[in-house]
């Protein structure tokens, strides 16, 4: 069986469940476009409680993951499953590349930035979260579960990325501070 095949397989079994519960389908549909909110939500939350590093931490592994998601899907396309006629299609979306998943990889780049920088129980709340998103992108049609996998794979790359990067990133967080802190008292903004 191709990898096409059993990506067309593998699709069909999570999307047959569609349009047969409307309980079923409205979690889903939940799970699918609201569940990402959840994102920004929680990163103003940090930013916010004075858990700002970590928050900028989060949402620049998060960016960068939508960047990156994004601009493989303007380079690459691959048609979504409603495009080919195939499933339940529960939401409508544009006809646009469905290959990655830009919602799995922003969940998966949120929720692993909580694991590499050893917030564990955090982590343990969004990885799942994020998974039912992707499960759920599947389930309403618009995504195959390749794209569900390439988008976990963007989003770990990211956090990574970020996480390698964490010393400068907190040495140019600290310099910002000290500049803000100068310019509030007063002195000289530019060094």
């Amino acid at each position: 069986m191709s990898i096409s095949a059993l990506n067309d397989a593998w699709f069909s079994a999570i999307n047959a469940f569609a349009g047969k519960n409307p309980y079923l389908d409205a979690f889903m549909i939940f799970s699918a476009q609201v569940l990402i909110f959840i994102v920004p939500s929680v990163i103003i939350y940090l930013f916010f409680t004075g858990r700002r590093e970590l928050a900028v931490m989060v949402f620049l592994s998060s960016f960068i993951a939508g960047a990156i998601s994004m601009g493989i899907g303007a380079v690459y396309y691959h048609p979504r499953p409603f495009v080919l006629g195939l499933g339940t299609t529960l939401i409508s979306h544009a006809p646009d590349s469905s290959f990655p998943s830009d919602h799995t990889s922003v969940a998966f780049a949120f929720a692993f930035s909580f694991l590499m920088f050893n917030r564990y129980r955090a982590s343990a709340v969004f990885i799942p979260i994020a998974s039912l998103i992707g499960i759920a992108r599947i389930f309403c049609g618009v995504h195959f579960p390749l794209d569900i996998i390439g988008g976990v794979l963007v989003g770990v790359i990211s956090a990574g990325i970020v996480f390698l990067m964490s010393d400068y990133i907190h040495k140019v967080l600290v310099r910002l501070n000290e500049w803000v802190k100068k310019f509030n008292r007063g002195g000289d903004a530019v060094s």
